[in-house]
């Protein structure tokens, strides 16, 4: 069986700019820090990764991480329920939606997700486009801070759902946009397929050493034979 695990932004959609709206909102509410993403690149990173840079940014030294993400956290999420769905330019990435149609129909798989979002704002985008109903477990920011943890997370939740083990190896794919996807999956010698429909080309995602990098999602038997190969 294999375990297909899926990034969310800039693999399976754009929250078009609501994550950032909604980010900056809550920065400003709780901490006064205005435009608080800035020229943050969030390529790959986690949502706790992307606070500590925005503190370390504007100079705020915080004393107990947990409780203040943990507040910053909740307000984000409040506020992006408000952003997301009025967000004009959101939008599903070419090919996920027909791809994900496919892949729920097989029994030679199971679908999760593997991303940098905690898991409430995961689901929040996710929402906007009726996508939940395909991943009923992931591992999620909320889950750790370093993305390179989350695949034994993931492996773990799989586990719980089916009933039965599912372990780590190359049957575990992680899909992904950007080299921290690739470079997660490596770390676990689970296999890397990297979609090149975002920031990253081809050939940036063939140098971070992922084992398939596809244009984007559009070409189902492409990305059946890339997942079967592995």
């Amino acid at each position: 069986m294999k375990l297909l695990l899926f990034d969310l932004d800039g693999t399976l959609m754009l929250s078009g700019g609501a994550a950032r709206r909604a980010m900056d909102r809550a920065f400003a509410e709780l901490h006064g820090i205005a435009d608080a993403f800035g020229a943050i690149v969030p390529d790959g990173k986690t949502d706790p990764l992307i606070f500590r840079e925005i503190f370390a940014d504007h100079g705020v030294e915080v004393s107990d991480e947990a409780a203040t993400f943990g507040v910053l956290t909740r307000r984000y999420a409040h506020f992006l329920a408000d952003e997301m769905p009025r967000a004009d330019r959101a939008r599903l990435m070419p090919g996920a939606l027909p791809l994900l149609d496919h892949l729920a129909g097989l029994d030679d798989l199971s679908l999760g997700l593997l991303t940098g979002n905690f898991e409430a704002t995961a689901r929040i985008k996710l929402g906007r486009f009726d996508l939940n109903r395909f991943f009923p477990f992931g591992a999620f920011a909320s889950d750790h801070a370093e993305r390179e943890l989350l695949v034994p997370v993931a492996v773990a939740r799989a586990e719980a759902h089916l009933g039965r083990p599912v372990g780590l190896g190359r049957h575990v794919v992680v899909i992904g946009d950007t080299p921290r996807d690739v470079e997660c999956a490596l770390i676990h010698n689970a296999t890397a397929v990297g979609v090149a429909a975002s920031r990253y080309s081809v050939s940036d995602l063939e140098a971070a050493g992922a084992h398939h990098v596809l244009p984007n999602l559009e070409d189902i038997p492409a990305f059946m034979t890339a997942i079967k190969s592995s």
